[in-house]
């Protein structure tokens, strides 16, 4: 097994124990993390004792959720943001069930709540609090949680707390698996995956939130997004409903992007063609 690995300490970078063990599946070796980690002390003991010492501070320990429904925790990727793409999670902070997500072309207060927030109330119900960084696509979620904090489990917590992203642990742990493992249509599969792998000492997220929170909320308390901005406008202040853009659009431009550049550098005789073509109806209305 020693020999599959890298030699050079610059080859260790970027290696971490969970990753070479699906390293060695894929190359048809069956390990336990425990012998895989063995496998690394001995081959490299340098990395090994650096990792060791720096593991605290990479890894840092997540404040605590005692129950499902104690914390909510929501956050966006924007990685893909200049193609217009925007990815948002909500994790449920005691069993780390994706409990919501939503693909949109930018960040947008209305599609965060409709699809995020309202969407994972609905179905397991109240959160005692949310967590989010200092974004202000977040406002509607806040308000709304915030106007509905006599219907929570626990009303004794503050109803959302606004952290550096950096503090946002939980959620932020979530986005190097989403970024490694996301394909151009598979966020859903992923979100499945996720909810039904079992997380050592811990257990299975879907199986840790099926009972859902303890206090539950009907739709009567909780509206789609246009109603409850309809109301953040005449409490709070303006807020923005619609993106720069739809997402029909953003396809529809990209397919023509991608037909052009297929015709130009993939198909060059179907294009020859179209452009003889043009040139002989130019020519033929300039001789009249």
């Amino acid at each position: 097994m020693a020999d599959l690995y890298p030699q050079s300490t610059s080859d260790w970078s970027y290696l971490w124990q969970e990753n070479d063990d699906w390293y060695l599946a894929a190359a048809g070796v069956t390990a336990s993390e425990g012998r895989v980690g063995a496998v690394l002390r001995n081959i490299h003991p340098p990395y090994h004792q650096a990792r060791c010492q720096g593991a605290r501070n990479l890894n840092p320990v997540p404040y605590h959720a005692g129950y499902v429904g104690h914390k909510i925790h929501i956050d966006q990727n924007e990685k893909l943001v200049m193609f217009g793409v925007t990815h948002m999670l909500a994790i449920d902070g005691f069993s780390s069930k994706i409990v919501g997500q939503a693909t949109m072309p930018i960040k947008n207060n209305l599609t965060i709540y409709d699809e995020v927030y309202r969407s994972a109330v609905m179905e397991y119900g109240m959160w005692d609090q949310v967590r989010v960084d200092h974004g202000k696509e977040f406002y509607l979620t806040l308000y709304m949680q915030e106007k509905l904090a006599n219907h929570r489990h626990n009303t004794e917590r503050p109803p959302y707390r606004q952290t550096q992203s950096t503090k946002n642990h939980t959620i932020e742990r979530m986005w190097p698996e989403i970024n490694n493992r996301l394909a151009q249509l598979g966020l859903n599969r992923t979100v499945q995956a996720w909810n039904e792998h079992r997380i050592p000492g811990k257990g299975i997220p879907s199986y840790m939130a099926r009972e859902g929170c303890p206090k539950k909320l009907s739709t009567d308390l909780l509206p789609d997004a246009s109603v409850a901005a309809d109301w953040y406008e005449q409490e709070v202040g303006s807020l923005t409903r619609v993106s720069q853009f739809d997402s029909a659009q953003d396809q529809e431009a990209a397919e023509r992007e991608f037909a052009l550049d297929n015709a130009v550098n993939n198909l060059p005789q179907p294009f020859k063609d179209g452009l003889k073509g043009l040139i002989d109806v130019t020519r033929r209305h300039c001789q009249h």
